[in-house]
């Protein structure tokens, strides 16, 4: 079994080439994500203490997606930014080309993305929705935050 494929005639080689470029997708960025993304949600947090959220911050996060969103953890994928803060928004797409993200905090990084998007409000970026939320924390210190947070994932995911 031959493992190479070769053209020697020097009239046909080049258009091979070109016409068989295989494009594989870039596994050397490894997100190391949370959950497995079957209903292609991203979810991008920022812990500098844990590798993904604090053990409040995640009870919380896990009422959100099963209770508010009606899914699973293994539904979505959750990315901790700090663990790849050289990344943008753009390469984050093109890794996991979801349909939605929830962006908790970032505010400052996702405006110098170009996606200007206020807090409790959501946008479209290369074709995905994104929603700008609070820091998870923030409405456990917060709580009638919730209410804002609630109506603007309705207004996303249920309208």
């Amino acid at each position: 079994m031959q493992d190479g494929f070769e053209i020697d005639d020097s009239f046909l080689a080049p258009l091979f080439g070109e016409i068989f470029v295989v494009k594989e997708r870039d596994f050397s960025i490894e997100y190391n994500p949370m959950g497995e993304g079957r209903q292609k949600l991203l979810m991008l947090v920022n812990s500098k203490t844990t590798e993904f959220l604090e053990t409040d911050e995640l009870k919380l996060l896990q009422t959100i997606v099963e209770k508010g969103l009606r899914r699973t953890m293994e539904d979505v994928w959750v990315v901790n930014y700090d663990r790849f803060p050289d990344k943008n928004l753009t390469s984050m797409l093109g890794y996991f080309e979801p349909t939605h993200i929830i962006v908790w905090g970032l505010d400052t990084w996702i405006g110098a993305q170009g996606c200007n998007v206020s807090v409790h409000k959501s946008a479209l970026f290369d074709g995905v929705e994104i929603l700008q939320a609070l820091p998870l924390g923030q409405y456990i210190l917060e709580p009638a935050q919730k209410s804002k947070l609630w109506s603007a994932m309705q207004k996303l995911f249920f309208n």
